[in-house]
């Protein structure tokens, strides 16, 4: 836990982010000293900006997740009735929704990695609060975004791939999880909104194997004075 409380306490101090880094862990036994969600329901990404407000981790299982994000994030969806199923896709076709139809929401979900394995509890808190996290989200303004980006590929050589135009949740996780290194994105109007984002912000997903290599190296990069 030391490491991730030095890893969350550079970034803040180097960056200056205006939100808590918050991190993302799978498992399939329920954590003893992190509380359950409880019964509620909701949206993934209006419970994970509670962090923010609470600054406590807590564990979801999909029975907790009202959208998708229970599948993108890795823990599957609860089992859905064809009446279920169709008040869905009411809210998400057509005008003013997510997809123009069916058949787009089809093409844009082929595009997106899915999980092989899907585990019963996500743990969601503040980095320095989670040991041995799958993955982190920094939400900060583009600059700040950048500046992670180009660490990890001034010290790697690999682009950074970033991923929009459908759910918070599907550009976000399901690519860090798979190619095990890190993505930006924009999110979408219904989680920015729940989320409570500025409209300068975006996100940052780093996967925590290649998180030391972002934090170590951030400090390396160009200001951008080129003399």
């Amino acid at each position: 836990m030391k490491k991730n409380v030095e890893y969350a306490h550079k970034l803040q101090e180097h960056e200056g982010y205006s939100r808590d880094i918050i991190a993302l862990k799978h498992g399939n036994t329920a954590p003893p000293d992190i509380p359950y969600y409880g019964d509620a329901v909701s949206f993934e990404c209006a419970m994970i900006a509670e962090v923010w407000e609470t600054k406590k981790p807590f564990y979801i299982t999909n029975k907790n997740v009202l959208c998708g994000g229970a599948v993108y994030s890795g823990i599957g969806n609860k089992r859905m009735t064809k009446e279920d199923f169709d008040a869905g896709m009411v809210t998400s076709i057509g005008k003013n929704k997510a997809y123009a139809s069916r058949e787009v929401m089809r093409r844009v979900n082929q595009q997106i990695p899915h999980h092989f394995k899907h585990y019963a509890y996500l743990i969601i808190g503040r980095l320095e609060d989670i040991e041995e996290p799958d993955i982190v989200m920094i939400v900060a303004d583009a600059n700040r975004v950048m500046r992670l980006c180009k660490a990890y590929t001034w010290a790697t050589g690999e682009l950074v791939h970033g991923i929009s135009g459908t759910a918070w949740c599907a550009n976000s996780i399901p690519l860090v999880y798979r190619n095990k290194t890190m993505t930006f994105n924009m999110g979408d109007p219904p989680s920015r909104f729940l989320m409570g984002l500025e409209p300068g912000e975006m996100f940052c997903f780093i996967h925590y194997n290649v998180l030391p290599v972002v934090v170590e190296n951030i400090p390396h990069i160009s200001d951008g004075h080129v003399m």
